[in-house]
């Protein structure tokens, strides 16, 4: 008979799921729905297993009177919902027991965007479809997806090192902090995506400070803080993204800050995101200030020429759409603040090549450009740069990059690296690599000469800087945001 039950209710839950899933957001589903899992059906009474009190909570506070319409508009009857909280192991064994309703659902929801990395990573396993769930993760977000670069390099590592639990981290917490579109969201998840793939046990949950505050302010509603409190102590490792958005919430500080009190002592891991340095976080508890950068503090730095092409050519890659380098350079070099600017040209740019069949050609990234910033992009200024200094010196551009070491093209190559530093955003790397790949010790050199001269009033010098500048400026017409034609 319990045989029957179970199978009963599985069947039963099957069905609810398919039908539950078109009613809401899929990242809702994959949250609160995705992690329940059939246990009987007694009756008029289907008992469903939550994994923890807080969870119960809230499927009853927000999804409960819909799920059982659509119980009653299967079953011609009505059918109650009654919800059991599992112990750990017991959990464990739900999940692993009754996965087949909800990889279904969770299949047609997702097609091909999670369920064959997940699968592929695991071997098939469900605990493992089930944790990523429950841990509120993005299987798209991934060490070997991120693409390094000087100004992530240290980041990137600081958070494989968290990542790895084999044993006891002696930076912890780690905080990174970085503007809008940096990587910070995707860093936080690789460590989550990490930790769940080699320990699918592990209570790993990712939380923006947004969810955060929602969790608690509805589990104040519902008069289950005590719920609230001991899911979040409960974990192994909390990732908490854009920790600026607790400024000025008191009570909600004053939660997380017991939280990250009793999970620091524990031993677990915590790691933290925000767009500002800790000491430029305001209307902050000091209690708070004190934690946050008690642990490795990094930083992300806007992404330098070479990893903003290795990110577009990464993309381009994955969706085997046919990006030219001299398309990606356009691209690179006119979008320069960060990562989600640099996608969303990028993607941009090939909807309209598949929707309307074009070419990504030079003149339609010229007008996606124009489009979402203002600027006419034009011929990259390192390359009309080189080209003014040459002709100024009667010397072939490619003598310029070449390796000769003849004085006067060693000169107009230090005047070439001076105008750059000052006209254009590249680093010195970028820039030395502009001049055959020469090192960044080789452009500060070639500054500092140059600027010495200027400093000492060369008036050979300051009369070439004023005839290139008057050059560049007539050949290189400026639009009306700045940008170049």
């Amino acid at each position: 008979m319990p045989e029957i039950e179970a199978s009963a209710a599985t069947h039963l839950w099957s069905r609810l799921l398919e039908a539950f899933a078109a009613q809401i957001p899929e990242q809702s589903l994959l949250t609160w729905i995705q992690p329940l899992t059939p246990q009987r059906l007694e009756g008029s009474l289907l008992y469903l297993a939550a994994p923890s009190h807080f969870h119960r909570e809230w499927i009853e506070g927000h999804y409960i009177e819909r799920m059982e319409v659509i119980l009653c508009e299967l079953c011609g009857e009505q059918i109650r919902l009654r919800f059991e909280v599992l112990a750990r192991n017991e959990e464990i064994a739900a999940h692993e027991g009754n996965t087949k309703p909800a990889q279904s659902a969770k299949k047609r929801l997702t097609a091909q965007r999670m369920m064959p990395q997940i699968n592929e990573a695991s071997g098939g396993q469900p605990r493992l479809a089930a944790s990523l769930s429950e841990s509120r993760l993005n299987s798209r977000y991934l060490f070997d997806n991120f693409i390094e670069g000087d100004s992530n390099s240290f980041a990137r590592a600081a958070c494989l090192a968290i990542a790895d639990t084999s044993h006891r981290s002696p930076w912890n917490p780690l905080l990174i902090y970085a503007g809008t579109g940096l990587g910070k969201t995707h860093l936080l998840q690789a460590i989550g995506n990490h930790v769940v793939r080699r320990d699918p046990k592990a209570r790993v949950l990712y939380a923006s400070s947004e969810k955060f505050t929602q969790d608690f302010i509805e589990s104040v509603k519902n008069r289950a803080t005590t719920d609230f409190s001991q899911y979040y102590r409960s974990i192994d490792l909390l990732l908490v993204d854009d920790i600026q958005f607790f400024a000025a919430k008191e009570r909600t500080q004053t939660e997380f800050f017991h939280a990250f009190n009793t999970l620091y002592q524990n031993g677990k891991r915590i790691v933290l995101s925000s767009d500002r340095p800790v000491n430029e976080l305001a209307g902050f508890d000091e209690r708070l200030i004190s934690r946050f950068g008690s642990g490795l503090v990094t930083n992300i730095d806007p992404p330098d020429y070479e990893t903003r092409v290795a990110i577009l050519k990464e993309r381009a890659e994955e969706d085997k759409f046919p990006l030219s380098n001299e398309v990606a350079d356009l691209i690179a070099t006119h979008i320069t603040n960060n990562i989600r600017d640099l996608e969303g040209v990028y993607v941009t740019l090939m909807a309209r090549c598949q929707l309307l069949k074009l070419p990504p050609t030079r003149e339609l990234i010229r007008e996606i450009i124009r489009d979402k910033t203002g600027h006419v992009a034009g011929r990259p200024p390192v390359e009309k740069i080189q080209e003014v200094v040459a002709d100024y010196f009667h010397l072939p551009v490619e003598a310029l990059r070449g390796k000769s070491r003849k004085k006067e093209i060693v000169f107009a190559r230090m005047i070439a690296m001076t105008l750059m530093t000052e006209l254009t955003p590249h680093s010195l790397k970028t820039i030395g690599n502009f001049f055959g790949g020469r090192d960044h010790s080789t452009v500060i050199h070639a500054r500092d000469t140059i600027n010495n001269l200027r400093t000492d009033n060369d008036q050979s010098i300051i009369d070439t800087f004023q005839a290139l500048e008057r050059r560049l400026s007539l050949c290189t017409l400026k639009g009306s945001n700045g940008g170049y034609v």
